[in-house]
């Protein structure tokens, strides 16, 4: 008797991989490394520094600044638990 053993093939995954490693290197990962770079909408050469810049919000065709300060004013905060309202009597839940 011979069996034959099976295996699940998996999908490749979605990481940027990039072929410009040189094919000499053996330790080359071909991973993609991504920076971002915030310019000003006045000064177009002008890079913003991560501590001056603010989220922004769509609201129809514009984007509304909100600061960090008022995000955290406005922002839900639950409390944790459980609260019971009521109780009633069995005959008073059906199956």
């Amino acid at each position: 008797m011979v069996y034959k053993k099976t295996a699940e093939e998996k999908f490749p995954t979605l990481k940027k991989y990039s072929d410009n490693a040189p094919p000499n290197d053996k330790f080359a990962t071909h991973e993609v490394k991504i920076d971002y770079e915030y310019k000003s909408s006045e000064d177009h050469d002008k890079v913003v520094p991560p501590d001056q810049r603010i989220k922004g919000y769509p609201y129809g065709p514009e984007i509304v600044p909100i600061s960090t300060s008022e995000w955290n004013a406005v922002k839900f905060l639950p409390e944790k638990g459980v609260k019971l309202l009521g109780f009633t009597d069995s005959s008073n839940v059906f199956r």
